[in-house]
């Protein structure tokens, strides 16, 4: 590695700013989240699906850095989805060629971005020695990997660590992005101006870059190429040594267009013709990636899961847009809101066990069940389980009905839900 590789990264050592390119349109809230703890000691790490926007949070930072009058050169941002380093190599390039002094030695504060963290070897213990020998230095790390990297830092980096999980944008963010302010307090007056954009909002799966894109076939293109090809072909294969990208390609497309559907290994196994103990493993990629979340069944007694009957949905309404060949049929729009209500509520458990509720929502001893109809409302299920366990109140997320404590069931549209 030489300084010119270094220079590359770090336009502001020259141009004493980040590249308004670099900066995007809005800032979210996790920007907030990240700002607040500059002045401590933490390392904070960013991770999250890819293009959800954690690079461009690093760039906002570092300039705002630079709006406090820090020094341009005491900022050091290295991305390692573009460059392989050792980070021990880039610190040491860093102190003779840019700043010229050892980092403990300096007058000022230094800054480290390490953005793709998780693509060199070893990154936890480098990032921990780094931390606990240079104590005038703040370190921001990010990565594009599941709950494993936030494990995987977590006990590495005990007591050292700040977490911070960037999701793609909610309903209600993505209608602020369209400059929408809907009062929540008098819903029903925005039903006809928010259902249009719920649609846009679904296609789009909250990526940020392709908020304003009207073309279906550009924000297809985008989707494959910016998020699943990088994952299938790079990530993933980098990472783990995948060479079966086909059964990685065929499991999304089966969850995008199957939303909520229970997996089966052995049934999996027999119908793509792999071993059972390759589909559980490619699953715990997709996981990894985070493409998929699942969802347990939740045990009457609420207080074990079943160890079968994990229900699979596509970690973005986006997939669903990509695979679906009539995505906004009525069929398929019921899977899509499923979707989109699994994803809001970071859903954990559903309930079947002679009848199916789709979500139930488990806040200490508050149990709240949820079901999804965007075609032809249906209370039945709800009704049931508030029955057989004597639960007071339950939520029905509908098309467009806006109907309140009906026997204890609140009928709300998808848009208000998702928005609220």
């Amino acid at each position: 590695m030489d300084i010119s590789q270094l220079t590359q990264f770090n336009p502001w050592w020259t141009e004493r700013m980040v590249p308004a390119a670099l900066l995007g349109s809005q800032k979210r809230p996790y920007f907030d989240s990240a700002k607040k703890n500059l002045e401590n000691k933490f390392i904070i790490l960013l991770y999250g699906l890819r293009r959800v926007g954690k690079t461009t949070i690093l760039y906002q930072i570092i300039q705002e850095l630079l709006n406090k009058k820090v020094n341009p050169l005491s900022v050091l941002y290295f991305s390692f989805d573009e460059q392989t380093a050792n980070i021990k190599e880039i610190i040491s390039l860093y102190e003779e060629k840019v700043i010229k002094t050892k980092i403990n030695n300096g007058k000022e504060n230094c800054f480290c971005f390490f953005d793709e963290i998780q693509k060199t070897e070893n990154w936890q213990n480098q990032i921990k020695i780094l931390y606990d020998t240079h104590p005038g230095l703040k370190i921001f790390i990010s990565g594009s990997s599941s709950l494993s990297l936030q494990k995987q830092a977590s006990e590495s980096l005990a007591g050292r660590l700040i977490d911070i999980l960037v999701k793609p944008l909610g309903f209600a963010e993505f209608l602020e992005w369209q400059n929408i302010k809907i009062n929540l307090k008098n819903p029903e007056i925005y039903q006809t101006t928010a259902q249009p954009l719920l649609m846009d909002y679904l296609r789009k799966g909250g990526f940020p870059e392709i908020t304003g894109e009207k073309d279906d076939g550009l924000i297809k293109t985008y989707l494959k190429n910016a998020i699943l090809e990088r994952i299938f072909y790079r990530d993933l294969p980098q990472e783990f040594g995948l060479k079966d990208i086909e059964l990685l390609k065929t499991l999304i497309e089966l969850f995008a267009k199957q939303p909520g559907m229970i997996v089966n290994i052995e049934g999996l196994s027999r119908d793509l013709k792999r071993s059972k103990i390759t589909i559980a493993n490619y699953l715990e990629y997709l996981k990894y990636a985070m493409l998929i979340k699942e969802v347990k069944n939740l045990r009457p007694g609420f207080l074990t899961t079943s160890r079968k009957g994990k229900k699979i949905y596509p970690s973005t309404t986006a997939l669903c847009f990509v695979f679906q060949n009539d995505f906004y049929g009525e069929t398929n729009l019921q899977h899509t809101a499923e979707t989109a209500a699994a994803n809001h509520l970071d859903a954990q458990y559903y309930y079947k066990n002679g009848f199916e509720v789709d979500f139930i929502q488990k806040t200490n001893d508050r149990i709240l069940p949820i079901e999804i109809k965007y075609g032809k409302p249906d209370q039945s299920q709800l009704a049931k389980f508030q029955k057989k366990f004597n639960v007071q109140k339950s939520v029905l997320v509908t098309k467009d009905c806006f109907q309140p404590n009906q026997n204890g069931i609140d009928y709300l549209p998808l848009w208000l839900f998702l928005a609220s």
